[in-house]
C-alpha cells in the first residue's frame, strides 16, 4: 500500500560519487539488501562540500540517472529519490541564500552535517537562517559532533525549533567508538532524534550495521516509537513539498 515499508533519508548510494557506493552492482545491492530487511523509499545524499565532493550537480545528475535505469532493468520495486548531505561551510551557505539548495527529495528539508569537533555559538543564528530562507535543516548524525558527547540536552536546545535530528545507524552500531555510540542511543531513547537512517555507504554495512541496527532498535524501543522513527516521520517529511 502507498507508505508502507521503510525510508531511508541518508544514504551513499549513487555509484562513483563520494566515499560510497563505487560501482552500480555495489548500488544495486546495497538497495536490495536494504529492501530485504524492510525498506522501500530512499533519498540518495551524495557529499556536497567546500575541500573533497565539489562536483557539480551535472555529475550528480548523471550517477542518479545510471542507477535510476539500472533499478528498473533490475525490476527492484523501491521508489529512489534524491538530495544531498551538505557540509556546514561557504558552499552550504551560498545555495541557502541563494534558494538553490538541494533538499531531499524536493521537500524543504536540507541535510546538514555539522562540525565535529566544535560548535560556533553562532550556530543556533545560522540555523534560523535557514529556515528564513525557506528550508528546514536536518542535522545529520550529530551524536558524532564532540560537544554533544553525553550532553544530550544541548543538541536538544541546538535543535528545538530550528532544525530536526537524524540519528545515523553507524553510530548505533558503535562503528565511531563507545562514546558516540552511548551518546546515539540516548538520543534515540530519550526521543531527541526525529528520525533514523542508515548512512549505508556500502554492501558490508549491510550484515555489519544495517541488520543488527534494526534488530536492536525493534527490541528497545515500543512498536510506535520505532514505527515513528522509520516510516511515518519520514514519510510526512516527504510528502511536504518544496518552497
Amino acid at each position: 500500500m502507498p507508505g508502507s515499508g521503510y525510508y531511508d533519508l541518508h544514504l551513499h548510494v549513487l555509484p562513483g560519487l563520494d566515499d560510497g557506493a563505487r560501482t552500480v552492482e555495489a548500488s544495486l545491492e546495497m538497495l536490495e539488501g536494504l529492501a530485504a530487511v524492510g525498506y522501500r523509499h530512499f533519498v540518495a545524499t551524495p557529499h556536497c562540500d567546500d575541500h573533497r565532493f565539489t562536483y557539480g550537480w551535472d555529475k550528480v545528475d548523471a550517477a542518479y540517472a545510471t542507477l535510476r535505469d539500472a533499478v528498473e532493468r533490475r525490476g527492484l520495486d523501491v521508489d529512489l529519490r534524491r538530495g544531498a548531505e551538505y557540509t556546514y561551510g561557504p558552499r552550504f551557505h551560498a545555495h541557502v541564500t541563494e534558494r538553490r539548495a538541494v533538499t531531499l527529495a524536493d521537500s524543504r528539508y536540507v541535510l546538514l552535517e555539522l562540525p565535529e569537533a566544535f560548535m560556533p555559538a553562532t550556530m543556533p543564528t545560522a540555523l534560523f537562517d535557514v529556515g528564513a530562507h525557506g528550508y528546514y535543516p536536518v542535522l545529520a548524525h550529530p551524536e558524532r559532533c564532540k560537544p554533544f558527547h553525553d550532553d544530550v540536552p544541548r543538541l536538544a536546545e541546538l535543535a528545538n525549533g530550528r532544525a530536526l535530528v537524524q540519528v545515523s545507524f553507524r553510530s548505533l552500531a558503535g562503528t565511531f567508538g563507545r562514546t558516540i555510540k552511548r551518546t546515539a542511543w540516548r538520543l534515540v531513547t530519550d526521543e531527541v532524534a526525529d528520525l533514523v537512517a542508515t548512512d549505508c555507504h556500502s554492501p558490508r554495512e549491510l550484515k555489519k550495521v544495517v541488520q543488527p541496527v534494526i534488530k536492536a532498535l525493534a527490541k528497545r524501543l515500543d512498536p510506535d516509537h520505532f514505527d515513528r522513527l522509520m516510516r511515518r516521520f519520514p514519510a510526512r517529511m516527504l510528502a511536504a513539498s518544496a518552497g
